[in-house]
């Protein structure tokens, strides 16, 4: 396939939405606060069970995260987790455009 017959159209920032997803929010959420903890268990380079303890998640819970596999994950297990590996969140909210 030629270049000259694609078209590049640009995203929303969320995939989910993207794709006209009914829980696009919640999933954005997910996967954004899945990727902070992966990020933080790569920079403290902890194993499944060095976070398992930290946690007190299982280290197949910890695979899961790592492997995106979110859906028996709710937003506030996912914070749970960042606050156990010494991270704080915050929530913003926005009037929808």
């Amino acid at each position: 396939m030629s270049d000259d017959n694609m078209e590049s159209i640009r995203g929303s920032g969320n995939v989910y939405a993207d794709f006209n997803d009914p829980d696009a929010q919640t999933k954005y959420m997910k996967a954004y606060l899945a990727a902070n903890i992966i990020a933080v268990l790569d920079s403290q380079k902890l194993t499944g069970r060095d976070a398992a303890k930290r946690t007190g998640i299982t280290a197949a819970d910890i695979s899961r995260i790592r492997n995106a596999d979110l859906g028996r994950f709710t937003l506030d297990r996912l914070v749970r987790v960042l606050g156990c590996l010494g991270q704080r969140v915050e929530i913003q909210v926005h009037e929808a455009a």
